[in-house]
């Protein structure tokens, strides 16, 4: 499970969209003092600019803190998943379109 956390965190931010998560791991690295090499990978790898050294290290020590760490765990995986949806309406007569995400205690 924590593989698939990690996977889904490096797409994430490969896409572009993971601009959350790169501030977070970068607090969570400057607060273990890791190598600044380390948060040289991290920007390379958000610029699209990685080696396959630097995803192998990103990934590993991904890996190691969210094995060591369910706190850390628990945020990459709200950070790693979409928290709405997007529709799209193909026709200029709708009509009436609700959407809704929650209502009370349910999720939809």
């Amino acid at each position: 499970m924590i593989e698939a956390i990690v996977s889904g965190v490096l797409v994430k931010i490969a896409e572009g969209s993971g601009a959350a998560l790169i501030d977070m791991i970068r607090r969570r690295f400057v607060r273990s003092d890791e190598p600044r090499d380390l948060l040289d990978s991290l920007d390379r790898f958000a610029q699209g600019n990685a080696s396959a050294d630097d995803t192998t290290k990103l990934r590993e020590l991904l890996l190691s803190y969210a094995a060591e760490d369910p706190e850390f765990l628990q945020e990459l995986r709200q950070g790693s998943t979409s928290i709405g949806t997007t529709n799209v309406v193909a026709s200029s007569n709708v009509g009436k379109l609700v959407q809704a995400q929650r209502v009370g205690d349910i999720t939809m």
